[in-house]
């Protein structure tokens, strides 16, 4: 099983694009709830905090853990505030279990990593399930030697920590194998079959990671082009749609060679193909031309009309970049309809409130 790297933001945009964002939230807060919780509820119990100072500790740690919950409620956090929260969450949960009078409890308690465990093998990158793995594994050595030193009863440790490990260990990898299988399939699943570019789903996917990777670079823009072969139809209806299938794979070749290597390139169905690319400058007239003059450059006797627009990149939630990819689609689309209205076999792009030449 390979190692993935951190792949907290196309999980979230997966979630994201399925609807399925806000009821991670609501599951999220409900585990966080319940894990601030657990030590609160012990404060009533023999064996738990026995002292002011551990009191103190687990009412500090619940106290986090009850504004970790509030806080996923109200949104979904980034991918640099999900990793803070993992290392609080950790350190809290350690503090909770030493705290306790009964070191048994503490061990028992330790299961609570495997839960934590198992959301970062499903969100971030390996060397968070092994940190995690530690911290947990520091808690089982010393509450294991606690129950010794306290009770003798080595078979009963060892029997309960056969249980522990086997669930911090056991439910992160089996998430992670999970998760790496997801990848692959939706990579093998998100391309054209005919052209081998993306698909709807994976270019907005991919125009995602592609906003994150460099929305932290000054005087950025997302630049959208949606391409709309004209006289197509006619193409197929004369030359038959093998013909046609020989068109659309020439003309994903020539958006390939005319775009450069880190733009996100897509069918987005029929004959309409969108392209996303970050730029230095808001206006892609260029690139677009390039496009446009290799289409009708091609032995097909089919031409483009193209479309585009763009929007400053900023760092903001996975919404907001989604949202924003939707509307520079929406919107290069409206440029390309007044393209192809005023003849086809040329560019428009949407500045402001309508689309220039």
């Amino acid at each position: 099983m390979a190692k993935q790297p951190d792949q907290f933001d196309w999980i979230s945009a997966y979630l994201d694009g399925h609807g399925l964002l806000k009821p991670w939230r609501r599951i999220s807060a409900v585990f966080i709830a319940s894990f601030a919780a657990f030590p609160l509820i012990m404060l009533w119990s023999p064996a738990g905090p026995a002292d002011p100072v551990t009191r103190t500790v687990t009412l500090v740690a619940s106290a986090l853990g009850i504004t970790g919950a509030s806080l996923r409620l109200k949104r979904w956090p980034s991918r640099r505030q999900s990793s803070s929260w993992l290392l609080i969450a950790m350190a809290g949960i350690a503090a909770a279990l030493f705290t306790l009078s009964n070191p048994y409890v503490g061990l028992l308690g330790c299961t609570t990593f495997a839960i934590l465990g198992g959301y970062i093998a499903y969100f971030h990158a390996f060397s968070y399930v092994l940190t995690n793995l530690a911290v947990a594994a520091t808690c089982m050595v010393v509450l294991s030697y606690r129950i010794i030193a306290d009770t003798g009863d080595v078979a009963l440790t060892a029997a309960s920590l056969i249980v522990v490990v086997g669930l911090n260990i056991g439910v992160p990898l089996g998430m992670q194998s999970l998760v790496h299988t997801l990848r692959t399939d939706l990579q093998s699943s998100g391309r054209d079959p005919l052209t081998g570019l993306h698909n709807r789903r994976s270019f907005n996917n991919s125009a995602y990671e592609l906003i994150r990777a460099h929305r932290n670079t000054a005087g950025s823009y997302l630049v959208v082009a949606v391409i709309d072969l004209d006289e197509f139809k006619q193409l197929n209806d004369t030359h038959g749609h093998a013909a046609g299938d020989r068109a659309l794979v020439a003309v994903a070749a020539a958006l390939q060679q005319s775009c450069r290597a880190t733009a996100v390139i897509g069918r987005a169905g029929g004959e309409e193909f969108v392209v996303a690319d970050i730029q230095r400058t808001p206006d892609p007239a260029k690139t677009a031309e390039r496009i446009c003059d290799a289409i009708a450059a091609m032995p097909f006797e089919i031409t483009a009309s193209i479309g585009t627009s763009s929007a400053p990149l900023r760092t903001g939630p996975v919404t907001s970049a989604m949202e924003l990819i939707d509307d520079l689609i929406r919107t290069s689309d409206a440029a390309m309809y007044e393209a192809k209205r005023a003849g086809g076999n040329q560019v428009r792009h949407y500045s402001g409130d309508a689309p220039r030449r």
